[in-house]
């Protein structure tokens, strides 16, 4: 009897191992795969332990930095002998972070960076062949338009090929936000914002307040003129491609051996509005916070922005009723064009000199998959990049889908970020520099400013030629 019993409970185990080891060998069967593993099946994953490292610009927009972190927490979970650590690197620190990760070879196996840094630096590993397929067969034209370098690029190892892209932001570049409700009491039709320059100069015009001593309370504008002197720069050229044909180069001429001509009355022009803006219409305030604080905490009626803007007033400004539309362009007597087009240009790169070149591709493209892209898109507020998004609920949802239309319906900015000499970043800031003088300055003259900037610029061109030659 007791031997029976023991049979019987032994066929019982037995049976329960079996089943459990099928149960667990069809969950192993049925996870997630990676990117590398379905575009790339033949290659051996290896399994030793692995550390990679994910470094991220966008800490400081809201749902990025946790976002990132999740991502990097799922791709561990899939293949448990790669941890992957992220770290945020402060936008305004990143420079220093960067070279001196360079200097001692301790850069991330994946990074966000601008494509000019990248550009000048040298940093990224071009894709792999079956990423490049993912690239090819998965993303919209407009996403790949920013990824992959042109044939005549300067650096010839990134010549044709793609570096890479961060799920982000895909939109219309800089696009005019607008508080509604101060449109109703200034008078305007809140459906109705400005199309060109000189309507974007009266509705400013009506929609400033004063205080008792004169001083601006609410600006019609939230202008850039601190921080990053790039950044002053790229939010004042949505002004100078009203006067100057944004499919010219704004920093070297045509063949890449001279600065553009700064000081030439296109550019003067641009700064001179933008000073005016300040100092003669008393439009916009240099007393004011930052235009993304300025236009969240209502103390501007319109500024110029991203799409990310979005995501902040959604999160810290909820009350403020505000509306999107495309960028004003120029029209006479404040320039004749109509402003160009360029969608973020981060990019999500792989180091040049990874110990892990195909897991950190991997891992890459994870971040960047249909699920991860919908996911950042949401939190970023951009346009997904991949084409199995276009069709979701969120994809037909956003309100200013429109304007990215009309955005790629105007002429593309030029690419000048291919310069043949890795410069575009310092001459951006130069060229920045210009432009705050005369924001901060009313007796500033900016025909005199710009010359300057031209003769500096004209200096750090000539340095980069000889070092060249040698």
């Amino acid at each position: 009897m007791k031997g029976k019993i023991l049979i019987k409970s032994l066929m019982v185990i037995i049976i329960l191992a079996l089943s459990c080891s099928y149960v667990f060998t069809s969950v192993s069967l049925a996870r997630e795969k990676t990117p590398i593993e379905i575009y790339n099946p033949n290659f051996k994953f290896p399994t030793e332990p692995i550390t990679l490292t994910f470094w991220e610009i966008y800490g400081s927009r809201p749902g990025w930095l946790e976002w990132a972190r999740k991502v990097a927490s799922e791709y561990s979970q899939i293949h448990p002998n790669v941890k992957v650590k992220v770290r945020e690197i402060p936008l305004k620190e990143y420079p220093i972070i960067f070279q001196s990760a360079m200097q001692t070879n301790t850069m991330a196996d994946v990074f966000c960076m601008f494509r000019y840094r990248i550009h000048e630096w040298g940093l990224a590993l071009p894709a792999p062949d079956w990423a490049v397929k993912i690239f090819k067969t998965q993303y919209i034209d407009a996403a790949n338009s920013w990824q992959r370098y042109p044939e005549s690029g300067s650096r010839k190892e990134y010549q044709g090929k793609y570096l890479g892209w961060i799920s982000s932001e895909l939109d219309a570049g800089q696009m005019l936000y607008y508080n509604k409700d101060m449109f109703k009491e200034a008078g305007l039709d809140p459906n109705k914002p400005p199309k060109t320059s000189p309507e974007l100069l009266e509705y400013m015009k009506k929609l400033t307040k004063y205080g008792p001593g004169g001083n601006i309370v609410r600006g019609g504008w939230a202008i850039r003129y601190l921080g990053h002197k790039g950044g002053i720069e790229e939010k004042w050229t949505a002004f100078l491609f009203w006067w100057h044909d944004c499919r010219k180069g704004r920093i070297f001429t045509e063949d890449w051996k001279h600065i553009q001509a700064w000081d030439s009355p296109d550019f003067v022009a641009a700064v001179k509005f933008y000073q005016d803006m300040v100092w003669k219409w008393k439009v916009a305030s240099i007393e004011m916070p930052v235009p993304t604080e300025a236009f969240k905490l209502g103390l501007a009626a319109m500024t110029n922005r991203e799409s990310f803007l979005e995501g902040i007033l959604k999160r810290d400004a909820p009350w403020i009723h505000y509306g999107i539309a495309p960028i004003v362009y120029g029209a006479p007597p404040y320039g004749q064009y109509k402003e160009g087009v360029w969608t973020a240009n981060q990019l999500s790169c792989v180091w040049k000199g990874t110990k892990y070149p195909q897991i950190a591709w991997d891992f890459n493209m994870f971040l960047n998959n249909d699920k991860h892209d919908l996911e950042i898109s949401k939190i970023a507020g951009g346009i997904p990049r991949r084409k199995a998004n276009q069709d979701t609920p969120y994809a037909k949802s956003i309100k200013w889908l429109d304007v990215f239309k009309e955005a790629y319906r105007r002429p593309l900015v030029r690419a000048e970020e291919y310069d043949p000499y890795g410069l575009f970043g310092n001459l951006e800031d130069v060229l920045g520099d210009a432009v705050v003088t005369c924001l901060l300055d009313p007796n500033a003259d900016p025909k005199t400013e710009l010359k300057k900037a031209r003769a500096k610029a004209e200096e750090i061109l000539r340095s980069a030629i000889e070092a060249q030659k040698k």
